[in-house]
């Protein structure tokens, strides 16, 4: 009996084909239990940036946005360090972020630390004496804070305010000092807002109401509150890095992560 070519063909590729099929289950069988990021088995990205893409449902949504009013400084333009430092505050970088608390929290990063004090104040336009100045160490780097105390103006609902950090280079010549600012906006708590709050569970779930309402400043404090009692939340620690590289904050993201990875 005479085989045509085309029929030993088909017969050597059937052949090939039995053949590699156990091979093959047990590559995909390999494949779905070690590859926890096919990108980072295959050389194309490392850990450290696969992490930059895990998600949160923790979303922030802004209110009409304004004018751009925030501005980032380095330490290389006065301060006279060995390595620059830079001060970026915490806020959204296309509109005026908004709060419904008479004596918010403020959230800036420092990139490093230094012996140079920080000085954060708060003023009304129009109004010649600040409402508000404090003045700290930087005692390392990462994201510090400051709340206006019980002894501080309370913000007015329907107002703006400035704030700004300075980075207090020389006392002799401010003009050297690194600055530093942003703006905030006190609005009313409308009536749904207030029963929301009123059924969250915990301060995670009163963030996520802040920041879906889009009242920025509450939604930072709220997750940062979550995130500072519990520091080993995974989920409440990408939860507080979403909330700022969704503003724009991406180079804080990165700088927050390599602490995290060191720590």
């Amino acid at each position: 009996m005479k085989i045509s070519s085309h029929q030993l063909a088909g017969g050597i590729t059937g052949a090939i084909c039995i053949l590699l099929m156990p091979s093959l289950g047990v590559i995909n069988t390999r494949l779905s239990h070690t590859f926890k990021h096919p990108l980072i088995e295959l050389g194309f990205i490392s850990p450290a940036l696969a992490n930059t893409a895990e998600t949160s449902d923790f979303e922030y949504e802004p209110p009409n946005r304004g004018i751009p009013r925030s501005t980032a400084g380095t330490g290389s333009r006065g301060c006279t360090l060995s390595e620059p430092v830079t001060v970026t505050l915490l806020v959204p970088n296309d509109h005026t972020g908004q709060t419904i608390s008479n004596r918010p929290t403020f959230f800036w990063h420092v990139s490093d630390k230094t012996s140079v004090p920080v000085e954060f104040a708060l003023v009304e336009p129009g109004v010649t004496q600040p409402l508000f100045v404090q003045r700290m160490q930087v005692q390392k780097r990462g994201i510090m804070q400051v709340q206006l105390p019980a002894d501080a103006p309370e913000l007015v609902s329907g107002r703006k305010y400035r704030w700004s950090v300075s980075l207090l280079c020389n006392a002799n010549r401010p003009s050297n000092n690194v600055f530093v600012t942003s703006w905030i906006e006190r609005v009313p708590a409308k009536p749904e807002l207030t029963q929301k709050l009123a059924k969250a569970k915990s301060e995670q779930e009163r963030a996520q109401i802040y920041a879906a309402s889009g009242l920025w400043y509450d939604a930072l404090a709220g997750i940062s509150a979550a995130y500072n009692a519990n520091p080993s939340d995974r989920a409440i620690t990408q939860a507080r890095l979403s909330l700022l590289r969704q503003v724009g904050l991406n180079q804080v993201v990165v700088q927050e992560r390599q602490s995290l990875a060191s720590n």
